[in-house]
């Protein structure tokens, strides 16, 4: 925390100078920390600042790792996740610690509202009425959307968004951290709706054979998630978080004509919103992202994350182009950099680092979230290389 409190700027002033193109004192650093990693490196790494954070942390990272790490029992799978929700998303509030500028926090994200334990085996049932089961992996996967049919589609009820108490996570925050940027998650018109709610080929085929019906559905999601930003940001938050994924590698997911049809109206209205809110947006889409760009300068929005390089994108080319209207969250690249050597880690994420300064509109931030998996090696080159840019090294 101490590297944010160095310099002139706080860090709520640092993430917002680079969204408008400002100048900043130094480049802002957003760290995604996935929970289980926030597991181990509160308990090998660095303890976090909250004593209790740290033993759980601990504990859960102890049962994880002893039981095998993706071979673990659902249980010891699970719970970190469900802890990290819970409790305020502790391993995102860890980057605090370890000097990021801008916190994400959430209440969009689907909270496991509904779970049992039985016989070894997990069931959920999220917020959105998605039915879960614990697979292979850390999360729970989607095996039942709750949309099956088109009267589903138009009367299928979506969850309250004016309890207060949802909201409670960004006062707190805004409490304990009240010089940093907290971001809050909120859902785009393209990403939930067709992974989890109606299930990617049902929702793929009605995009073509059902599409008044679909734009209708998407239309009382997309004023559903505006409800839930705006109150985010009355509690607490400066940041809008949207979620929607739109690319593949090498390609979009859907044709850039049913992209602008379907989603550009829908995206620029929530953008609209947040700013009419007095909030800054950020878009969190994952794959491959060069034919977006351009649209999304159109709509208004302030930050692009994350910019994976291994899907296909051209940073380099997009900060020529882009970089004067778009800011771009990324340069700690998680995916490939599991594969480096640390000098060639590091060296990657001061190239990332050089290009984006060329412009003032480049948040130093991790491609996605950072995973328990990273060699031990390169997460400490990681966040020494950024502490020595933060200190001006490479200046």
């Amino acid at each position: 925390m101490s590297a944010n409190k160095s310099s002139g700027m706080t860090p709520k002033e640092r993430i917002h100078a680079a969204a408008k193109g400002l100048p900043a004192d130094r480049v802002p650093v957003f760290y995604w920390i996935e929970a289980h990693t926030g597991c181990k490196l509160m308990a090998e790494y660095m303890p976090s600042s909250h004593w209790n954070r740290n033993l759980l942390a601990k504990f859960f990272w102890g049962k994880f790792k002893s039981g095998g790490g993706m071979q673990a029992g659902e249980i010891w799978r699970f719970l970190p996740l469900l802890w990290d929700i819970h409790s305020y998303n502790f391993a995102n509030a860890y980057g605090i610690d370890l000097g990021a500028d801008m916190v994400l926090a959430s209440y969009a994200t689907p909270s496991y509202s509904k779970w049992k334990y039985k016989q070894g085996h997990i069931d959920v049932v999220d917020i959105y009425g998605v039915g879960r089961k614990i697979g292979g992996g850390l999360y729970p996967d989607m095996i039942d959307p709750p949309i099956k049919n088109l009267a589903d589609l138009k009367n299928f009820p979506l969850p309250d968004p004016t309890r207060d108490s949802l909201y409670d996570i960004f006062r707190q925050y805004r409490k304990q951290y009240p010089n940093y940027s907290i971001a809050a998650e909120a859902w785009g018109p393209h990403d939930w709706t067709s992974n989890q709610m109606i299930g990617m080929e049902r929702y793929m085929t009605w995009l073509v054979e059902y599409p008044d019906e679909l734009k209708a559905f998407m239309d009382r999601f997309i004023d559903h998630e505006i409800e839930i930003a705006r109150r985010s940001v009355n509690a607490g938050a400066d940041v809008v978080f949207i979620y929607d994924d739109y690319g593949y590698n090498n390609r979009p997911l859907i044709s850039m004509k049913m992209w602008k049809e379907f989603m550009y109206p829908r995206l620029k209205k929530q953008v609209d919103a947040a700013h009419e809110d007095g909030a800054l947006v950020c878009l969190h889409s994952c794959g491959y992202q060069m034919p977006f760009l351009e649209h999304y300068v159109e709509i208004g929005i302030d930050m692009l994350q994350s910019f994976q390089p291994a899907a296909g994108n051209d940073f380099k080319l997009a900060v020529d182009k882009y970089g004067d209207r778009l800011t771009f969250i990324t340069g700690i690249d998680i995916q490939r950099g599991e594969a480096m050597t640390p000098a060639e880690f590091r060296d990657d994420i001061l190239d990332f680092y050089r290009t984006g300064r060329t412009k003032n509109r480049h948040i130093l931030g991790t491609t996605h979230e950072l995973q328990y998996t990273m060699p031990d090696d390169n997460v400490r080159i990681l966040f020494e290389t950024v502490r020595d840019i933060q200190a001006g090294k490479y200046n």
